[in-house]
């Protein structure tokens, strides 16, 4: 066989292995929300999950630990649906405080309303870089942006981003036990405001203005 001809198979090949894992691992996540979504999540276990998937444990284990870190890019995908929805509805708005804001307080209200991230957050301890990975971008985005605009005056940018999403998590944590938690969410989105350099009446001004409507989501489909 020619070495050129060699290479292509291999490459060939490579390419089918890399598509194999890929749909299976979208298979196990797609089989994973179903099986969380329609009973209590504490009662989903790895087997049932693989075997609605049709793939083995070895399968399942090579793309995740546990049932925990299954539902990280879950989560991810429905906060970059829901960030895409906040931002749409925040199109014509231009201060950053008040983009920041507004985005803050409905995402931790999506958040407390959804058994997956409540689930996700009751057995994670203080979860701030599992939550980094699935809702920190979006925070972090208009955070900056509101730094870079000149709207929040801090001393240090990197660690100011810490301390808001340690601010973020630990509401949410908090929040779990609570029937109405937006009160909660709202005297925290203040309080960072306070931090990031407005003055105290435009930041609960700001924290506590009414809220834009939004849509449910879509029920979930299969992972792609």
């Amino acid at each position: 066989m020619p070495a050129n001809s060699e290479a292509t198979t291999s490459s060939s090949t490579l390419s089918r292995v890399q598509r194999k894992r890929k749909n299976a691992r979208a298979r196990i996540l797609s089989a994973a929300e179903r099986l969380m979504r329609e009973g209590p999540v504490d009662t989903v276990t790895i087997q049932q999950i693989t075997d609605a998937a049709d793939v083995g444990h070895g399968t399942f284990y090579l793309h995740f630990k546990s049932k925990y870190d299954v539902l990280v890019p879950i989560i991810g995908r429905y906060a970059a649906q829901w960030d895409a929805r906040v931002q749409q509805s925040l199109a014509g708005e231009t201060d950053a405080a008040r983009v920041f804001t507004t985005s803050a307080r409905l995402m931790a209200r999506v958040t407390l309303a959804d058994p997956l991230w409540r689930w996700f957050l009751a057995h994670s301890g203080v979860p701030v870089e599992d939550m980094r990975s699935a809702v920190g971008a979006f925070s972090t985005r208009d955070f900056h942006r509101g730094i870079d605009t000149g709207r929040f005056d801090v001393p240090n940018k990197q660690v100011m981003s810490h301390f808001v999403l340690g601010a973020y998590v630990n509401t949410l944590l908090a929040s779990l036990a609570l029937d109405d938690p937006g009160a909660d969410i709202d005297a925290m989105a203040e309080l960072i405001l306070r931090t990031a350099g407005l003055d105290h009446a435009e930041a609960a001004a700001i924290a506590h203005a009414p809220l834009p409507k939004l849509a449910p989501l879509e029920p979930p489909g299969d992972e792609t």
